[in-house]
């Protein structure tokens, strides 16, 4: 296997003095005061230097500097704001529905490295000579010219040689001006990227996404991100398309889940991936599926979809789990399959067409032909034409819920 040659630093702090004019420079000491901009030289890293997805942060707000006085290293990044930024990754696909960030942050990690656009301590001088590390410092940053940024001058020391085995960076802060900076920094030094949509870009190797700062001070749109509501939503969806853009079959692979799920469902839930077979009534017992049970997991924390009203049981009413969307359609899984992981719709033209826009293979099924006699206790499905599509992976299915989330 060859070498893989990387310029992101490896786990621990970084010696760099390339900001401070040639100055001797100690770590979290040494400042510099340049017009209205503070900056501590305090740069640091986690996880790997040859990763797989890379996840970057803006700069160090207040209490990540705060952190690095009183917390070991591996708990300074992202901290205060770690639930929602696991919950953000979970959207995109890049963590399975049982992960946590704070398990990858750390020196054994071989799939994740973590750090920030810029390394240091970034903020601005107020007028009683305080520092400012979070709000306007993201507009502030992005309105520099490229050229002079700091975003600029940090990019072409760490990200000037990029190993062969990274895929994805996830950028946080999708502020137009903020996006445009980024790319315009990355494609210095990568001619060859180019927009893939409005929060994303890449060159065929490496794809850089946006999203939304989940510990940013924007909690409206923090929680329209989530909700996928509004601009924010749109640039979610966006988020996630560039994310399987990236990927492709390999977000369908158990390493990397499609979810939109809250941080660690509770195991009450359901019961863990690579289960056994369980009963759940009299008949036939329902047999182990490690993807059904991934998807349903997610499906029990997606904030569009809330489980049937129908449902008198916590794991769905017998051999279908059902959810219904706040755009009242329903989804019905069928659980009494080893190896498939049938969906359940009702039949309509759109519904179709999603499933053909997906390539996914489904099955028309009028009200007289035979199926689940669970079916009949949902009120939206008893009776009616349906569709039975069948997802080869949890990606696909994944890929149908959000479709379906989207339909009027």
């Amino acid at each position: 296997m060859p070498e893989l040659h990387s310029s992101l630093p490896d786990h621990g702090r970084v010696s760099c003095s390339k900001c401070f004019s040639g100055l001797i420079t100690e770590w979290n000491k040494t400042e510099l005061r340049l017009a209205d901009w503070h900056i501590v030289n305090n740069p640091m890293s986690w996880g790997t230097a040859t990763p797989r997805f890379l996840l970057l942060g803006i700069s160090k707000g207040t209490t990540q500097c705060e952190a690095i006085a009183t917390k070991p290293h591996d708990e300074v990044p992202f901290d205060g704001f770690r639930p929602a930024l696991t919950r953000a990754l979970q959207v995109l696909g890049l963590l399975r529905p049982e992960e946590i960030i704070d398990d990858k942050i750390s020196a054994a990690e071989r799939d994740w490295g973590f750090g920030s656009m810029v390394r240091c301590a970034l903020g601005l001088i107020k007028a009683d000579n305080s520092v400012k590390r979070s709000g306007s410092v993201v507009q502030r940053l992005a309105a520099m010219p490229v050229k002079e940024s700091w975003i600029a001058r940090c990019s072409s020391t760490f990200f000037s040689v990029l190993p062969a085995s990274l895929q994805v960076v996830v950028l946080l802060s999708n502020d137009d001006r903020y996006v445009e900076t980024c790319f315009a920094a990355i494609r210095q030094l990568r001619p060859g990227t180019r927009k893939i949509n409005s929060v994303s870009y890449g060159d065929g190797q490496i794809t850089w996404v946006h999203i939304i700062h989940v510990g940013g001070p924007g909690k409206n749109h923090v929680a329209a991100w989530f909700e996928g509501e509004g601009v924010q939503g749109d640039k979610r969806r966006a988020a996630q398309a560039a994310v399987r853009h990236a990927l492709g079959d390999a977000v369908h692979q158990s390493s990397i889940a499609v979810p939109v799920s809250a941080a660690r469902v509770p195991s009450t839930k359901v019961g863990p991936i690579g289960t056994t077979s369980r009963s759940l009534g009299d008949g036939k017992p329902i047999p182990p599926n490690p993807v059904r049970d991934a998807i349903l997991t997610s499906m029990r924390a997606h904030p569009f979809f809330v489980q049937h009203p129908a449902e008198t049981m916590a794991e769905g009413t017998k051999y279908i789990s059902a959810f219904r969307g706040r755009n009242g359609r329903v989804i019905g899984f069928d659980k009494a399959v080893a190896s498939k992981h049938p969906m359940w719709l009702r039949d309509e033209p759109r519904v179709r067409e999603l499933f053909e826009k997906l390539g996914i293979p489904f099955d028309g099924y009028p009200p007289e032909k035979g199926r689940n006699s669970n079916l009949k206790k949902l009120p939206e499905f008893n009776g009616e034409s349906l569709v039975r599509a069948f997802p080869r992976t949890q990606g696909e299915a994944m890929a149908i819920i959000e479709g379906v989330a989207e339909l009027d």
